[in-house]
């Protein structure tokens, strides 16, 4: 089984990787998406528990199959407060964690991604074979375990209000932050301020928007932390790439509709390599 799939995802971002991943829904068949996804060409793929039925046997079997395929697979839990810890333990390697609005927030989910002396994990080591990748639990040094673990998390809370935006540049401050997602639909309802009859793409790019995504690009450059959004389509993301964006959610998987991200991912590359 390979090892370090998420740390060296991290490398990537950390050298200025422009990555893509679709959000996983309910109705799919975990093999044939898993197998479609990698085939595609995305870089990593994301469960949704957040606004979907998404079960947790099928979770386990995306967990197997992201091994077998070697992509990084991150889930959106259903609540910032929510226990991480089952997912994590199971194999999950990164959360994007909705609506955190401060940076004691942001602390819980540290303490529960990653194991002492950074966070405050519980031990679930040897519970489930994808946490450690192969390495026996039995024989395997318990700081060699915990260093592979700590490493191999990605920790992206999502920026999706005015106040996370605020609080931004103290966020990243934390240590095992990976960077931020920005919820650029949840940050439009929060401001509010546009008109009856806008499509969502409209309002997101409207300036009341546009000055928001500006500052969340400057606070990640300053951090050395990764800057990412979900929320447009591939031209939308072009332009925002070039402010310095580099982790995009792209597609929506559901019902088996995989296929279909097929053309959205080809643009995107298109459009920003």
């Amino acid at each position: 089984m390979k090892q370090d799939i998420a740390f060296e995802f991290k490398q990537r971002l950390a050298g200025g990787a422009k990555v893509f991943g679709p959000l996983i829904g309910p109705a799919n068949e975990p093999e044939t998406t898993v197998a479609a996804i990698k085939n595609i060409g995305f870089d990593f793929f994301m469960i949704d528990t957040e606004h979907s039925l998404v079960g947790k046997e099928s979770i386990y079997q995306y967990i197997r199959l992201a091994r077998e395929y070697e992509l990084p697979i991150l889930m959106r839990p259903e609540e910032t407060n929510a226990n991480f810890r089952a997912y994590l333990d199971s194999g999950i390697q990164g959360l994007m964690v909705p609506q955190v609005d401060t940076v004691e927030q942001a602390v819980f989910a540290v303490n529960q991604c990653y194991y002492p002396p950074l966070g405050r994990r519980g031990s679930g080591i040897g519970m489930s074979p994808y946490l450690l990748d192969g390495m026996d639990a039995a024989t395997t040094p318990l700081a060699t375990m915990v260093d592979y673990v700590n490493r191999n998390i990605i920790l992206l809370p999502q920026t999706e209000s005015v106040a996370a935006v605020k609080e931004l540049p103290r966020t990243l401050q934390l240590e095992g932050i990976t960077g931020t997602v920005v919820g650029t639909h949840d940050l439009s309802l929060d401001i509010g301020d546009y008109k009856p009859g806008m499509l969502r793409g409209e309002v997101n790019s409207q300036p009341f928007i546009e000055e928001k995504l500006m500052a969340v690009a400057d606070t990640c450059k300053k951090a050395g932390k990764v800057a990412g959004m979900g929320g447009f389509a591939p031209k939308g993301y072009a332009k925002w790439a070039r402010e310095g964006f580099q982790f995009f959610t792209l597609g929506y998987i559901r019902d088996h509709n995989v296929e279909k991200s097929r053309a959205l991912l080809q643009e995107a590359r298109d459009l920003i390599g």
